[in-house]
């Protein structure tokens, strides 16, 4: 796994030019945040010289407690190991080509909206940030309708897990705990997504508002980055 000293170093000609992107917690995140967490991140990999570059927007606001969720893409000339000839240049000018090409259209929540479709399999935003975005923009009725079938669905699955957890897995043992953790974690998002749910079919703009700024701060403060958030009125509170 290559390490974030080595991606700060890595990255240093890009930043030497872009003022605006600062190296946080393997990823170099563009400030200010607001709504929109602009960045190129660097994955974890098991081999020590591979890098895996990727870049995109995330919306701040998902329901928690993931609290992610966006578009985005590996960078194929920014990916590969540190050590091959002339990666360090290749590195750099991917860098540059995806912040002019793809990072520059990110500016508002609207324009994660408008961006186009990446058609790879998993690439596409999901379900519940799509309808978490389209609740900032004032979509209530249109994300509500989205949430709709997704709530029940889910509901089911983890009626399902309960009873495969009850039959497979010796209650209190180290596996029951590990897949106990995982049920209610999916449980704890469920129950967020369906009080969003519930707002929307209301349509009252207030406590969506304050639900969907306090599922941003909770972002913020799981990604620690404090420093660089701007909190903002949502599109809607702006109409």
């Amino acid at each position: 796994m290559t390490t974030a000293v080595q991606m700060k170093l890595l990255s240093q000609s890009f930043m030497g030019r872009h003022s605006e992107f600062v190296f946080h917690q393997r990823a170099l995140v563009r400030r200010p945040v607001r709504h929109v967490l602009v960045s190129f991140e660097f994955d974890r990999t098991s081999l020590p010289e591979e890098i895996r570059t990727k870049c995109g927007a995330s919306l701040m606001c998902c329901p928690p407690p993931w609290s992610r969720g966006g578009v985005g893409h590996t960078l194929d000339r920014a990916s590969g190991f540190r050590d091959r000839p002339n990666f360090v240049a290749e590195f750099t000018e991917e860098l540059e080509r995806a912040n002019r090409e793809v990072l520059m259209r990110f500016q508002t929540l609207q324009d994660v909206m408008d961006y186009p479709p990446i058609p790879f399999p998993g690439s596409q935003m999901d379900c519940i940030t799509r309808s978490t975005l389209l609740a900032t923009l004032g979509s209530f009725e249109e994300a509500a309708r989205l949430l709709a079938p997704w709530i029940p669905g889910q509901r089911g699955w983890l009626k399902t897990d309960e009873g495969i957890i009850r039959k497979h897995y010796r209650k209190g043992s180290k596996a029951w705990q590990r897949q106990q953790k995982s049920h209610d974690t999916i449980a704890e998002h469920l129950a967020h997504v369906e009080k969003l749910h519930d707002l929307l079919a209301a349509g009252d703009p207030g406590p969506i508002a304050a639900l969907l700024h306090e599922w941003e701060a909770i972002s913020v403060r799981m990604r620690r980055i404090e420093r660089y958030w701007e909190p903002s009125p949502f599109p809607f509170e702006l109409a």
